[in-house]
């Protein structure tokens, strides 16, 4: 009789597959929306900025956009820390990175905040 090895996190490579997809379509239509929005503004001052970003749709949307790319960001990180430090002695260095790389996005989640509903 043998033991079967269960692996917490064996089953997210799809999810994280499909949240990364996911996330480069969202931010794909942003940027068009926002492009076409941007053009047909009459000026781009800070008035111009301001209005633009006035409206709490746009501030939802925008906002959306910062996490998609955050996630999406995250979950290219960790894959590539997964694939280039996976000896036991790189265990800790990845710990760090994951911190410091979940740290930063955190701070530039909370300061997006701070500029959009400022």
């Amino acid at each position: 009789m043998s033991a079967s090895r269960v692996v917490g996190g064996a089953h997210r490579g799809l999810d994280m597959w499909l949240l990364q997809r996911a996330s480069a379509v969202y931010m794909a239509l942003f940027l068009v929306y926002f492009l076409v929005v941007m053009l047909a503004a009459p000026a781009l001052d800070y008035a111009g900025w301001r209005g633009l970003f006035l409206p709490v749709g746009m501030k939802v949307a925008s906002l959306l956009f910062v996490v998609s790319l955050l996630t999406h960001a995250w979950i290219g990180l960790r894959e590539i820390f997964m694939d280039y430090l996976h000896c036991e002695r790189c265990l800790l260095a990845r710990l760090g990175l994951y911190f410091a790389c979940a740290a930063l996005y955190l701070g530039c989640l909370v300061w997006t905040v701070d500029i959009l509903w400022r």
